[in-house]
């Protein structure tokens, strides 16, 4: 191969890398920390409004399954934060997906964390810079959940979540 070939290769692999390491999280066409509510209501305008988040005070919002455009969803939620943002997406999802999912995801995120047993419950849990997605099979339940949500929403989920805990 002559060294222009390889010098093309090159660049084209660490523009490949570079450009898929800074891809922004995205799921159904949403992103978060980017897609804005007017764009979302655009997008879904048969979205309902399910109230405000306790854990990031914007508002939460439900999508009609058969809009998705996801085989065997359950249930969902589509979480803004205070600046009318995309924080976190919440999924419920037929569990007998799991190892579509997780294969999907296996390809457009860094994992962090993986327990995945044949017979019991299985997670997976992948970052994309200051965003989580993750995968979670209870064993027992028929559906498991796929969570996308940025670090601060994490963060502020755990702390509430710490709080009620405490008050009991």
């Amino acid at each position: 191969m002559s060294k222009q070939w390889q010098l093309l290769l090159g660049m084209f692999v660490l523009m490949a890398v570079f450009s898929s390491a800074r891809a922004d999280t995205t799921a159904m066409g949403l992103t978060l920390g980017k897609t804005t509510l007017p764009q979302f209501t655009k997008a879904y305008p048969s979205a309902q409004h399910e109230g405000r988040s306790k854990w990031s005070d914007g508002d939460i919002f439900s999508i009609p399954n058969n809009e998705l455009g996801l085989e065997g969803a359950k249930n969902n939620a589509v979480i803004f934060n205070q600046s009318g943002r995309i924080t976190a997406i919440m999924l419920e999802l037929d569990k007998n997906r799991f190892d579509e999912i997780q294969s999907m995801l296996e390809h457009k995120y860094v994992a962090v964390k993986k327990q995945i047993s044949f017979a019991g419950d299985k997670y997976a849990k992948y970052q994309n810079e200051n965003d989580l997605i993750e995968l979670d099979a209870p064993y027992l339940s028929p559906v498991m959940k796929l969570t996308y949500s940025e670090q601060l929403f994490q963060e502020a989920w755990l702390k509430k979540s710490a709080e009620e805990f405490s008050r009991r």
